[in-house]
């Protein structure tokens, strides 16, 4: 996409960093000295060469090691070259291949963005105070300290931090020692492991903990900031007993004698994987056992899990370079939900697996233009647009799902195993995984697997078969929500069938084939059973889908297999492969169900129809329908929770009245309205309804309710309950409320890392849409100065693409983002904004009269 950037790491290989910091908190600055000891490499020159960005490196001492000694270098300049984010020190004699050391005086601004070296503020006891952090991945401890800036170049780093007398300091690894110094204590903390710069990380400040020991002896603490460390109870229990698990499942005892987590009050990610010193944003590590709902606890141990499967997959062996970041995040997002599985079977979350994953994976990948799971990466600013989460979390942890269920988790641990032992602290491509889980399973998974990662977008397969019949027909091509031909369309995946008869081939290689299955009575011929492979079936017979209908009907189908079938209609009426009229007949068929990730699939089908029908009176019909299906469970599992009510009962219960609330049921309304009016705090009801009476209140209520809102969330300091009170805040329908909290977005009263949650949630609203849209084009200078470095600046082009079907808003769209398309942060969510609202557009003229006509004869 953009110019090649030079590797410095073929001229230059780091051993050890001797880091000194000193960080000034008032001046909002800091300075340090780096000694890097490493090989000059490559051919000789006049100059080393390092990363750096907005530093100012103003000493420079270079050292030659050989065995006459050390010989000292003449430094005759000094370029801090910022175009190229780099410092060059020019000697006076050729740097001739051999071991150096290199010592550089710096100085650099902790600055607002959430990255590099940045402040964390928070209240105590009614006083501001600032807790100082960092975040380095994927290329921002270059803005730290001068270093080769690589994944590829490891190196052991010794710490050492100048920081205010009487605070808490913690980096990845134990403390050596600490000394007081003045008013400041000077801490010095034991060697990394060899080890990427992107993982190095500290914080200090006002800090409280809670600490356990894993029954293999490393002591685990989870760090908050006064008032929140109660909080940290069950994510302390769940990394305990996540690296216990990942210990065994892996076959290599975790490498570091202690593990710390800490919630950050600004974070800008959901967490990052710093080696022993794992780093959070506060609603994905805290909660509150009493009063956090099942979603909180649950998002919790999921994004904890994952953070630690990278202390392996990610910290001990590492991609050589960016383009196989998939590698990290796709095992990683993989592995969460297998040890969330081990640690909480009664969660039955490979569901959720299947219903949020998958289904996030295959929305996004039915784009044209959408990227492949391994893509190259030229230029370290596009790195951030590889961090799609549909496509290298969800899509890539699909595949590897498939991959995991193809070759049978024997083999897959067995591969792992042998993995992790022989690329232990060093870098790999994902061939050498491959090469690994090949000897294991003898399968030739490097064949098996280049199609599904070097290519974008997955297959639909057609399934030709008559009831009873030994034969079936199966056809594959690449299937795109714009109905159109791929320009691979004759290149075929390996598709695992997964069927729920024996069927051979199981695996469809070429475009079409005849194979033979043996039907059984006791269910449906199904394929991608409980989701274990990763594509689209559709069911070309109509006696075959009435068979299926039926079975459904006698619960006969599994859940995933319920779901699958309906989120894979979702897709196709996307395209031109069915209608949102199938849909909604499809939908008829699920009264009575009762499982929550099928309902999960029935809502997402119901937001689908509703986007066709919005401001029309046919919406009433639609309403009518929803209320038809919901309230037979809401009468049934009533507003409070029950002590012996399931996870699945509970996310049932909120969603349920969820979606009665949104289709306007009166009754739902009323009582939401009632408990609004006598909760004083968010823990006055239960987490299982607090979502919807406050989107009851935030909507439906008076100006004083708003009020209250508002208040609350300005006085909570819990981030859990304070996200719940922006989702009330941002459903509602008044001009005045609105635009208020527009103008809050660029004041001090959410906090940057919220704001995209607060402006997609005004954007999807439908009263406030247009303001959210107006409010992203007056204010474009201020995000670009505020996020252009973040992850999420491509995330305002990729969520208006998300909402949007109509000719004049894909104007609106183009006009605005087109110019920006030279950005190389921007490109890729500008184009795949494009396409999915050229899409949609399509859509709802293939569709809405359709519907409005099908709602008519209700």
């Amino acid at each position: 996409m953009g110019k090649k950037v030079a590797r410095l790491y073929e001229q230059f290989q780091p051993e050890n960093y001797q880091l000194h910091l000193v960080p000034d908190r008032g001046n909002m600055t800091f300075s340090g000295t780096v000694t890097i000891r490493g090989k000059k490499v490559g051919r000789p020159s006049e100059r080393l060469t390092f990363h750096q960005q907005d530093l100012k490196v103003i000493s420079a001492k270079v050292v030659k090691h050989d065995k006459k000694g050390d010989q000292e270098l003449t430094v005759v300049r000094i370029n801090n070259h910022d175009s190229f984010t780099e410092v060059r020190v020019h000697t006076a004699d050729k740097v001739f291949p051999g071991s150096y050391s290199v010592t550089l005086g710096f100085e650099g601004k902790i600055t607002k963005p959430m990255h590099g070296i940045y402040p964390c503020n928070f209240k105590h006891d009614g006083k501001d105070k600032v807790l100082i952090a960092t975040q380095f991945e994927s290329h921002h401890a270059r803005e730290a300290f001068p270093c080769i800036d690589e994944p590829e170049a490891k190196a052991t780093f010794d710490l050492t931090l100048t920081t205010p007398s009487g605070e808490t300091v913690i980096a990845n690894t134990p403390v050596k020692k600490q000394e007081a110094k003045n008013k400041s204590q000077v801490t010095t903390f034991e060697t990394t492991p060899r080890m990427s710069t992107y993982l190095l990380a500290f914080a200090y400040g006002e800090l409280g903990y809670k600490e356990a020991k894993t029954k293999d002896g490393v002591l685990v603490r989870t760090y908050a900031t006064p008032g929140q460390v109660e909080l940290t109870k069950h994510g302390l229990d769940v990394a305990v007993r996540s690296l216990e698990f990942f210990s065994d499942y892996f076959g290599v005892p975790y490498p570091l004698p202690k593990l710390d987590m800490i919630a950050l009050p600004d974070f800008s990610s959901g967490a990052m994987e710093n080696w022993g010193l794992v780093t959070y944003r506060e609603t994905t590590m805290l909660a509150d056992e009493k009063t956090s709902s099942i979603e909180s606890k649950q998002l919790v141990a999921l994004v904890i899990a994952h953070e630690l499967s990278h202390q392996w997959f990610g910290n001990l062996v590492t991609m050589k370079w960016w383009d196989d970041l998939w590698l990290n995040e796709s095992f990683a997002n993989l592995m969460e939900y297998r040890c969330v599985d081990a640690l909480y079977p009664e969660w039955n979350i490979w569901e959720q697996f299947v219903a949020s994953e998958e289904a996030s994976a295959k929305r996004r990948d039915s784009l044209r233009d959408v990227q492949p799971i391994r893509t190259g990466v030229n230029h370290p600013d596009e790195i951030s647009t590889l961090f799609d989460p549909s496509i290298v979390y969800a899509k890539g942890g699909s595949v590897l799902y498939m991959l995991l269920n193809f070759i049978g988790e024997k083999s897959f641990r067995t591969g792992l195993k042998a993995y992790f032992q022989k690329h232990a602290y060093g870098n790999t491509q994902a061939t050498d995984l491959w090469d690994a889980l090949g000897a294991a399973s003898s399968q030739d998974i490097t064949d098996f697997m280049a199609g599904w990662l070097n290519r974008p977008g997955y297959p639909l397969v057609s399934v030709d078969w008559v009831p009873g019949s030994k034969t079936v027909g199966l056809k594959q091509r690449r299937f795109l929500s714009d109905a159109g031909e791929s320009e691979d369309a004759n290149e075929p995946w390996q598709v695992p069938l997964s069927s729920t008869y024996e069927a051979n081939p199981a695996l469809l290689k070429s475009l079409s084939l005849q194979a033979t299955v043996n039907p059984n009575a006791s269910e449906p011929f199904l394929l991608n059973h409980d989701g274990h492979s990763y594509f689209l079936a559709r069911y070309a017979n109509a006696e075959h889908l009435k068979v299926i209908a039926h079975a459904i009907k006698q619960g006969k189908v599994s859940p995933t297999d319920r779901l699958i079938l309906l989120d894979s209609y979702n897709l196709l009426q996307r395209s031109e492969a069915a209608s949102t009229v199938e849909l909604l007949e499809l939908l008829q068929g699920y009264e009575g169900e009762n499982n929550e990730s099928v309902w999960g699939a029935m809502a997402l089908a119901i937001a689908e129809a509703r986007r066709l029908v919005e401001n029309d009176p046919s919406e009433d019909k639609l309403d009518a329908l929803i209320a038809k299906l919901t309230m037979p469970l809401v009468t049934k599992l009533g507003w409070d929770d029950a002590p012996n009510d399931t996870a699945q009962t509970l996310r049932l219960r909120g969603l349920v009245l969820s979606m009665a609330a949104g289709a306007k049921v009166q009754s739902v309304l009323d009582e939401g309205l009632k408990r609004f009016a006598t909760f004083s705090k968010p823990s006055d009801l239960s987490p299982t309804i607090r979502g919807v009476v406050f989107f009851i209140g935030g909507r439906y209520g008076s100006d004083a309710d708003f009020q209250k809102l508002l208040k609350q969330h300005e006085e909570n300091t819990n981030a859990d309950e304070r996200d719940e009170l922006a989702s009330g805040l941002t459903s509602t329908k008044k001009q005045e409320h609105y635009s208020q909290l527009l103008a809050m977005l660029t004041g001090d009263e959410i906090r940057r890392q919220d704001l995209m949650h607060w402006w997609v949630w005004l954007l999807r609203n439908r009263y406030s849409k247009q303001a959210a849209w107006e409010w992203l084009v007056d204010k474009w200078g201020w995000i670009e100065k505020e996020f252009a470095g973040d992850k999420s600046y491509g995330f305002y082009a990729r969520y208006a693409g998300s909402i949007y079907s109509r000719e004049e808003e894909l104007k609106k769209f183009t006009d605005f983002f087109t110019p920006k398309k030279d950005v190389i942060a921007l490109a890729r969510d500008i184009t795949l904004g494009e396409q999915e609202i050229t899409s949609r557009v399509a859509w709802r003229k293939r569709n809405e009269q359709a519907v409005k006509d099908w709602l008519s004869k209700l």
